[in-house]
């Protein structure tokens, strides 16, 4: 169960255009860029209060330009519609591969490539706030500036505070390199311009990479060795590097995770953190017609935890193709969803398998297919860890060239949680493409990909949408029902000095003659990963203070200009500010055990809720102070 501390929050207000919140309809989805021209590529990042970012290329203006959206939990946008630019500057008529992260404070930093420079393409970052202000300046900062061609930004945020990004260099003449660099928040490059290299034997030219971040400040970065030719090998290498810079595995050499035959041209093999200072990878392999997907775990010391080139998720006769990859926080499984074959590949499945960190493989020989070889094929698969879980996610053909977008919740043991049959997100036949998937602490699942459902005539481009998908596996804002007491509208207790509110709101305070008002949204989830309960104060004139409380009062205090009635065991929650009269509280109200009165929420638990807030000047009491009407809470598993 997750707790939390008391923080300072500041609190933005929706802009006036943010219209949608998250559908509960698949078949009419969230529209985050639907204009004129080309939407593509779209990237997401949760913040970890439920809130999410996302970014995509936009060509409404003709040429591509870099967008960004952020939407709460509720689904609701933080700027106008259609986003914020981040940048404009030129772009090829092509675009290759970026990358966007959260920056850990309700930002997100981007990497990408563009030609401002000249023809060739150069790897550009940018950090935003999360009012959406260019923290690293209009025109980000240069990770690389020079004649020869780089692609392919991978970023990562370290375990001290620093943000990493690895790309591929690679000269049309000469050896190339996978370059890195790191950056710190305010966006000054450590490493010397054009950053770090890694280079091969000869004139090979590395490419592809990933990069995860690791233990002490420390990363690792997966690439495939040579690139430069389709028979060049490309091999599996991995590496871990210190905050300076320095290789760390095999006294500066790469350790080399699969080296049996070359993996698909254009390939990029999977990479993620384990959590204790290694890495898991996943991808798939071809030895004659034998196609299998294959897992490797490396140490915080770069050694292999499975036999050299890997092990196979699925000892069955079928065709294995297209893993993703998730590592459960608590255990350091992989979760691997992956689709099966026929011989003739005229068939296809959704299967997963967890894979301990010994190499058992948890879920059968075989894997469990979710859906069994059927003539309806699936693509483009993503997954996340999940509640002991993992949640995995597919376009599933409804025609030659559209399709819908399905997803299954696994637990521990391989059990749909959802049922046997697939959770539809979006049931709009049309043609979709690059879905990218989220989740965080707050318990709530987002997915964003590109459409072309509006495009009429054929060819005027895709746009971006989204969806989210709850616990339980229903789409929508889901709501915990509260109750109101403490009511200042002269249907319980006077008000302090006649200071009555509107209906359903507290006293009266000096600004808002209506009083303020407390609700809530989200579930109150008592269960680790259910929790997207958030707390929202309105027509407050000043700063505020949620606090929680086990109990009411026989009858209402007067406090200052208003009543408090949440007053048995209380805990403080949060410190807020509010902006045109309204603050929120985000998801995570599970109170930290060592407040007085605040143990862990358990599933039926009824609790209260209130906001404080400064109120200047007094209307009668003392202190210059108010207080929202109070709403309970049962808190559900």
């Amino acid at each position: 169960m997750r707790t939390t501390t008391a923080l300072v929050l500041v609190t933005l207000p929706l802009s006036p255009s943010a219209f949608a919140q998250w559908s509960a309809n698949p078949a009419a989805n969230l529209a985050i860029a639907d204009f004129s021209g080309d939407q593509a590529v779209p990237l997401i990042a949760a913040s970890g209060d439920g809130s999410t970012w996302m970014a995509w290329f936009d060509q409404r203006g003709g040429s591509y330009a870099v967008y960004a959206q952020r939407v709460d939990a509720q689904g609701n946008e933080t700027f106008a519609h259609g986003g914020v630019l981040v940048s404009g500057n030129p772009q090829n008529t092509s675009l290759v591969g970026w990358d966007m992260i959260s920056d850990g404070a309700g930002g997100c930093v981007l990497a990408f490539t563009d030609t401002r420079n000249g023809p060739d393409l150069d790897v550009y970052a940018y950090r935003l706030d999360a009012a959406g202000n260019q923290l690293w300046g209009a025109n980000g900062v240069t990770l690389s500036a020079d004649s020869d061609f780089e692609a392919n930004p991978a970023l990562a945020r370290t375990s001290d505070g620093y943000f990493v990004c690895a790309w591929t260099h690679s000269p049309s003449t000469g050896p190339g390199a996978i370059r890195y660099q790191r950056i710190d928040g305010a966006g000054v490059l450590q490493y010397p311009a054009n950053g770090l290299a890694i280079t091969g034997p000869g004139t090979e030219k590395p490419g592809f990479a990933s990069i995860v971040e690791a233990d002490a400040g420390s990363y690792i970065i997966s690439y495939l060795r040579n690139t430069a030719v389709f028979t060049s090998p490309r091999h599996i290498h991995a590496q871990k590097f210190n905050g300076a810079g320095a290789a760390q595995w095999n006294a500066g050499a790469a350790t080399i995770v699969y080296d049996l035959n070359s993996v698909s041209i254009g390939y990029t093999p999977l990479l993620r953190s384990d959590g204790a200072g290694g890495a898991v990878l996943a991808w798939h392999r071809s030895v004659g017609s034998d196609f299998e997907v294959m897992v490797q775990r490396l140490s915080a010391t770069g050694v292999e935890a499975y036999a050299h080139n890997g092990l196979s998720v699925c000892q069955d006769t079928t065709i294995e193709l297209d893993p993703t990859l998730s590592i459960d926080p608590s255990s350091g499984d992989a979760f691997v969803f992956f689709d099966k074959r026929n011989a003739g590949q005229s068939m296809w499945s959704f299967s997963v398998q967890r894979v301990s960190t010994a190499g058992a493989l948890l879920f059968g020989n075989n894997a469990i297919d979710l859906i069994p070889l059927d003539t309806v094929q699936k693509s483009i698969l993503k997954s996340v860890p999940y509640a002991g879980g993992a949640v995995g996610v597919c376009f599933r053909a409804t025609g030659p060239v559209t399709s819908e977008l399905i997803g299954f919740r696994v637990d521990g043991a391989g059990a749909s949680v959802w049922g046997a049959s697939a959770v539809v997100a979006s049931s709009v036949v049309s043609g979709k493409q690059r879905v990218a998937l989220a989740t965080d602490a707050s318990g709530l699942l987002r997915m964003v990909w590109t459409d072309n459902r509006n495009d009429v005539p054929l060819g005027n481009g895709y746009d971006t949408y989204a969806q989210n998908l709850n616990a339980d596996g229903t789409l929508g804002v889901q709501n915990t029902p509260s109750t109101s007491f403490c009511l200042g509208d002269g249907s319980g207790a006077a008000c302090p000095c006649g200071n009555t509110g509107s209906a359903g709101r507290g006293c009266a305070n000096a600004t808002f003659a209506s009083g303020a008002l407390l609700a809530s949204t989200g579930i109150a989830g008592a269960s680790a990963g259910t929790d997207t309960l958030v707390l929202t104060a309105t027509d407050i004139p000043g700063p505020g203070l949620f606090f929680q409380s086990n109990g009411l009062a026989v009858s209402p205090i007067a406090f200052g200009d208003g009543h408090l009635c949440a007053a048995v065991g209380i805990v403080r929650l949060g410190v807020v500010f509010p902006v045109a009269g309204v603050a929120s509280y985000p998801g995570g109200l599970t109170p930290n055990p060592i407040h007085i009165g605040g143990a862990p929420i358990a599933a039926g638990n009824t609790k209260h809720y209130q906001c404080w807030y400064r109120s200047i000047p007094a209307l009668c009491g003392a202190g210059n102070y108010d207080l929202t009407q109070g709403i309970s809470l049962t808190w559900v598993p």
